[in-house]
């Protein structure tokens, strides 16, 4: 009899909430960038499944989000998303961004090749994700496949953070102090605080079909991508 109560009372009793609300502050997510005015926020459009058709609702993307893909909270990254945010007003500017239609150039950098990969979608083995070394961290440029546009994007040279580029460069060098790691912690979040503190539209430059040669796919013929081929399909009534 006890262990039947026991198993009513357990089916009965209130299911926990384990997980934290999507945008709520997290030991890898401070509060001030969650409370941040203009923390970038992007809506998406995607497919239903592999061989699917445009899905209904648009999905939203947060920083959270990019530092769980990320691995890492950084000024990198919200310099990358808050750069692509611009962009994206441009190409989209009925707000919602589809990720089955766009291609993207970046540098090579950790961070701001991940925020362009996660924000549109594209793919490095599918020749959609371009790497150009000659573009800057903050420098990307975006193609809309569908409508031939592209625009590039980059921090303004009055936001650009020479402070945080100059201790990357000591620590890269391996001549440097553990307190120097610490430091450029700080003037990273102090950057990130900065951009997140004003519309992007003032830390960003952004020019319309630029004069841009696409650099070759850096990886070898793989195929190309075919789970967004049927995106257009009509619906069967």
């Amino acid at each position: 009899m006890k262990k039947l109560f026991m198993l009513l009372f357990s089916l009965l009793a209130p299911v926990p909430v384990i997980a934290a609300a999507a945008d709520a502050p997290d030991w890898y997510y401070p509060q001030w960038l969650a409370e941040a005015p203009h923390a970038a926020v992007f809506k998406v459009r995607d497919t239903v499944n592999k061989y699917g058709r445009y899905a209904g609702e648009p999905k939203i993307i947060t920083l959270k989000d990019l530092i769980k893909f990320h691995g890492h909270f950084c000024g990198g990254l919200v310099e990358g998303a808050t750069v692509l945010s611009v962009a994206f007003d441009h190409l989209f500017p009925g707000g919602i961004i589809d990720r089955t239609d766009l291609m993207i150039a970046s540098n090579n950098s950790a961070c701001g090749g991940d925020v362009a990969a996660y924000l549109t979608g594209t793919r490095t083995r599918f020749g959609t994700h371009l790497i150009d070394p000659k573009l800057k961290e903050s420098d990307f440029v975006v193609k809309r496949l569908s409508t031939g546009k592209s625009v590039r994007a980059v921090i303004n040279a009055a936001t650009y953070p020479h402070d945080v580029r100059t201790q990357m460069k000591k620590i890269e060098s391996g001549k440097f102090e553990p307190a120097d790691i610490n430091l450029f912690q700080d003037l990273q979040w102090a950057y990130a605080k900065k951009l997140v503190s004003r519309p992007a539209t003032e830390s960003v430059d952004v020019t319309d079909n630029p004069d841009y040669t696409w650099p070759e796919p850096p990886c070898k013929d793989m195929g190309k991508r075919r789970d967004n081929d049927y995106k257009n399909v009509p619906e069967v009534q």
